[in-house]
């Protein structure tokens, strides 16, 4: 019985801590002070000695010694982690809570890290707090580290479930490459639910990412590189009724949209006749910066994919094709994700049934691929496909193949997907799709080099690929623009691809300023590469966010971010050609322009004529008066827009019933232009201030207008 209460008051002493150390006092003390926190429970012990007696490591060597004297901690863990490993959780240092911790509990990780070595030595891990038993994740993040010790404050509202006893764990991710990782002030603490997260100190150490400098040595070859690769010389000719040449007369350049692609993740019941319909996500798309300019290409997060085809998860079918057709007809280009995702967790439940069964796993994946590239004809709509995603991870269907007739590794079927998607869809661009790279901050090591073996594997076999999908899920330490700028280099000297950044985001971790900042820089990047020939958010909003509110382009009730007013101000400001010129004596006016659609518009007299064209390269573009009666656009749907009332001395209102938002424009009786905006979906006032007299509203939506006459 003695022993039996002595091992009851160990635990408890153990469990409830009988004093914090000096270290845990201190801390504590501190945040009590300077951010009012208080009424801490310690779900792992409160004390160095009896944490770092309980915490484990795997593949990692440790080493415990005593902290340098200048530090708030008194004990240090060396980690050494060998290099040549596959995954970054391959080696690693964590411990279990001794403690429950309830759902909704609000948390406090801590931790000090340096790397061992000299003064340019550089380390990288992934601080994780997750559950012990499926390791879904709290928190996942990756940092960088240098020579110098810094502390990491990591808050976070437990999410994932309550967590007893043994049931959560924090931990240090070593995998990433050769390195010793010095560990202090290892630590957690638990505050209850009832304190609001953002109370709590947030620092990572994540704002000064490689190249974030405003004089860093990348900017200006960017830049360059942008003039160059993204810009041609527009001229234009205007001819008179009798094609003689215009000269002294005005022509207004206005871009409408990019060559280049800049799009976001969306999912079809958002839009018209869904079930999750939002009438505001649909005007986005097409107007992010408040003139009517939006987004140019889309993917579809989740309704392509196989298993949610067939099971209807997010949208239904019949919306998803009428989503296509409803963005197709506005002009924006669509990828399809993904046609193969080869691992048994993302394939239909009968893949994996019969697993054993190699004529019925490719019988199947064929019928997938007629049915969405022929018989459903998804080729009339979708631009690009995603034709396998990650195949460095997702190796069931490549196991399963492997050692049977004609396959070796199992890999070599994948170069009969691409034939086949090349068959049946002769017009697509056919994309690899994967996240090893930028997604976890890779520029070389194991998964980077097989990942462009796995390429290789496939040029080789003289697969259709077309181009490399880089995922950009960003971490909470943004990758070095000089490494990713490294890495489009690598893939493009070696295979000669396009590629596009498929599914951009950044973590919660990232601070709204941060963020705009890094997307800048990574935007700008991106756009300066000539392999590059898209950039995709995995979405935009908060609320359709996969894994990442705070950092996107709009907030849950839909104000904009910093973020939004960076990329705004990039893609529709600065990387943006509106011009209004004037023809010189030959008739001639040219501007260097960036690439992409445009309309040019000619005064003819008291009239205006319009053309439309794509300028992807050095050209002249010829416009006349004589095309007054050739270019009358298609008008919009009868009854679709309503103007009252007309006439009228005061506002004026406009009824929208399209659904979508419109271009508009008030011309007086000169053709000259007295007003641009924006006509929203629904209702729309107008106050006017305008002289008696009759003028034009044109309204536009993608290439149908309509003229009304507004008398005053």
């Amino acid at each position: 019985m003695k022993n039996l209460l002595t091992l009851i008051t160990l635990i408890g002493s153990l469990a409830l801590g009988a004093q914090a150390d000096a270290y845990h006092a201190q801390l504590t003390n501190w945040l009590a002070t300077q951010y009012t926190l208080t009424g801490v429970t310690y779900p792992i012990a409160d004390t160095e000695n009896e944490i770092y007696a309980a915490t484990y490591s795997w593949t990692a060597s440790r080493n415990l010694v005593t902290a340098p004297d200048d530090q708030e901690f008194s004990q240090v863990v060396r980690l050494s982690s060998p290099g040549g490993l596959v995954n970054r959780w391959d080696a690693g240092f964590g411990v279990a809570n001794i403690q429950p911790v309830g759902l909704g509990d609000k948390l406090l990780a801590v931790v000090w890290l340096r790397v061992d070595g000299g003064e340019d030595a550089t380390g990288k891990v992934a601080l994780v707090l997750e559950r012990a038993d499926n390791f879904d994740k709290e928190f996942d993040l990756i940092v960088e580290l240098d020579n110098s010790w810094r502390r990491y404050l990591i808050p976070v509202e437990v999410r994932t479930r309550s967590h007893p006893a043994g049931g959560l764990q924090f931990g240090i991710h070593l995998g990433f490459q050769e390195q010793v990782v010095e560990v202090g002030g290892f630590t957690l603490l638990n505050y209850g639910p009832n304190f609001p997260l953002d109370q709590f100190p947030n620092d990572i150490n994540n704002d000064e990412y490689g190249g974030f400098e405003a004089d860093a040595a990348w900017r200006a070859p960017a830049a360059q590189r942008i003039e160059e690769l993204r810009m041609a010389d527009l001229e234009i000719l205007a001819l008179d009724q009798n094609g003689d040449p215009l000269p002294a007369t005005g022509l207004e350049v206005r871009m409408q949209r990019h060559a280049f692609e800049f799009g976001t993740a969306i999912k079809a019941c958002r839009f018209p006749g869904g079930r999750c319909y939002n009438a505001t996500f649909v005007d986005k798309i097409f107007d992010l910066d408040g003139r009517g300019h939006g987004f140019n290409s889309v993917v579809y997060e989740n309704d392509l994919k196989w298993p949610a085809w067939e099971e209807e998860w997010i949208s239904l079918n019949e919306q998803t094709i009428r989503t296509m057709s409803f963005l197709t007809e506005r002009d924006v280009n669509i990828r399809g994700h993904v046609l193969l995702w080869p691992g048994w967790q993302n394939l239909p439940a009968d893949m994996e049934a019969n697993q054993s069964n190699v004529n019925y796993l490719k019988q199947r994946v064929d019928d997938h691929l007629v049915n969405f590239l022929e018989t459903l004809d998804f080729d009339e709509y979708v631009r690009d496909w995603d034709v396998i995603n990650e195949i460095n991870t997702n190796t069931d269907l490549a196991a399963a193949l492997a050692g049977t007739a004609g396959y070796t590794t199992g890999r070599e079927y994948y170069a009969e997907v691409f034939a086949r998607a090349r068959e049946l869809a002769p017009d697509a661009t056919l994309y690899l799709n994967d996240y090893v790279t930028l997604s976890l901050n890779n520029k070389e090591g194991v998964l980077y080099d097989q990942y462009q073996g796995f390429i290789a594997e496939l040029v080789n076999a003289d697969a259709p690929i077309d181009g490399i999908g880089f995922q950009g899920h960003i971490g909470a330490s943004p990758n070095s623009i000089y490494d990713v700028l490294e890495t489009y280099d690598d893939f493009a000297q070696q295979f000669g691809l396009e590629a596009k950044i498929t599914e951009f985001d950044l973590p919660p971790s990232v601070s709204e300023e941060l963020a705009a900042d890094y997307l800048r820089d990574f935007l700008t990047a991106t756009f300066s590469h000539e392999s590059m020939t898209g950039f995709l958010f995995w979405n935009f909003w908060d609320v359709d966010t996969w894994a990442n509110p705070g950092a996107n382009l709009y907030r849950a009730d839909w104000s904009s971010t910093p973020a939004h007013e960076a990329f705004v101000d990039l893609v529709f400001n600065e990387w943006w050609t509106e011009e209004d010129l004037q023809t010189d004596a030959s008739g001639l006016a040219s501007t260097p322009a960036f690439k992409g659609y445009y309309e040019v518009t000619l005064n003819c007299g008291s009239e205006r004529v319009t053309t439309s064209f794509d300028h992807l390269g050095d050209q002249r573009v010829t416009i006349d008066c004589s095309q007054l009666v050739s270019l009358q656009p298609e008008p919009l749907p009868a009854g679709s827009i309503t103007v009252s009332p007309n006439p009228s001395s005061g506002p004026v209102t406009i009824q929208n019933r399209l659904g979508v938002s419109l271009s508009g424009e008030i011309l007086d009786a000169a053709g000259r232009s007295l007003w641009r905006g924006k006509i929203t979906s629904g209702t729309t006032e107008l106050p006017l201030d305008l002289p008696a007299g009759s003028y034009h509203l044109q309204l536009r939506e993608g290439r149908r207008m309509s003229t009304f006459t507004l008398i005053r």
